[in-house]
């Protein structure tokens, strides 16, 4: 119980920062498998395992709400005093999950595509293309609560939600090139207030997430038992591209940022490393 719902903080973490992926980060922990068949196998009605999979994915949703709200103004704080080093930390952890996801879905199982690999690759850098860049979330005005808004939040929910889900595909990229980030983050980030103008449009987002992650887990779940082979090949694209659009090219390297960016690196490749012994 504790260690899945540390898992799902992990995962929560990462979808707060934009080119980061909660995908990923349970293809790290080792439970994406475990997470799709649960959410496509939980409306089922022969389901003999109902009450196991509601169980997991509860743990799994508490501890990545957990992530959400306790860790946005420490992500906030880190990005802002050490965004280099923070970036090259997640590079790390997805890089090193590669020959992790590699060995866990196409050994002995299938092998990789060509074509859906570069397709995989090419939506994270279509992404990032029209990703609207940089924007400050300081003076954020929260909207008058309407029925516009509820109905809005959801539909923005949703298309978060079903993204968050894929490896590679950041939904706090998606929210960002929606227009909708820097508003969802502030509502995550002052939830604690426990303000009506807060509260309830964070509930229909969160209506909106749920339904999103449902539908993306039935339509990863179809083609990954009709068509492993190609879904894998474009998973794995997903991934190869999410580590090389996080690089900053930007950065003003100096030695010290060199040596602190590789630490931060090697440090995501050995909790990568731990994750995958302590799983067996």
């Amino acid at each position: 119980m504790i260690r899945t719902i540390i898992g799902g903080i992990a995962i929560g973490i990462a979808n707060i920062i934009p080119g980061v992926s909660g995908g990923t980060m349970m293809v790290i922990l080792g439970v994406f498998n475990r997470v799709m068949d649960a959410i496509s196998n939980l409306l089922k009605r022969d389901n003999p395992n109902r009450l196991a999979d509601l169980l997991f994915l509860g743990e799994l949703l508490l501890g990545a709400a957990i992530g959400l709200i306790g860790f946005a103004k420490v992500l906030g704080y880190l990005l802002s005093e050490f965004e280099v080093q923070t970036m090259y930390w997640f590079i790390g952890l997805i890089a090193f999950s590669i020959p992790v996801f590699l060995k866990a879905e196409v050994k002995g199982k299938g092998k990789v595509k060509g074509l859906p690999t570069l397709i995989g690759m090419a939506i994270i850098f279509a992404l990032v293309y029209f990703n609207p860049g940089e924007a400050s979330d300081v003076h954020v005005v929260y909207p008058d609560v309407s029925v516009w808004l509820c109905v809005k939040l959801v539909l923005i929910g949703a298309i978060g939600g079903a993204s968050m889900l894929l490896p590679g595909v950041s939904g706090s990229m998606v929210l960002l090139i929606l227009g909708e980030y820097y508003l969802f983050r502030a509502y995550l980030a002052n939830v604690l207030l426990f303000q009506l103008n807060i509260l309830i449009p964070l509930g229909f987002m969160g209506i909106g997430i749920i339904l999103g992650i449902v539908i993306s887990a039935k339509v990863c779940g179809y083609f990954l038992k009709h068509n492993h082979d190609a879904t894998i090949s474009f998973i794995l694209g997903l991934i190869i591209a999410s580590t090389l659009v996080l690089i900053p090219l930007d950065a003003a390297y100096d030695m010290n940022l060199i040596l602190t960016s590789f630490i931060s690196f090697a440090f995501g490749g050995v909790m990568v490393m731990g994750i995958e012994k302590i799983a067996g």
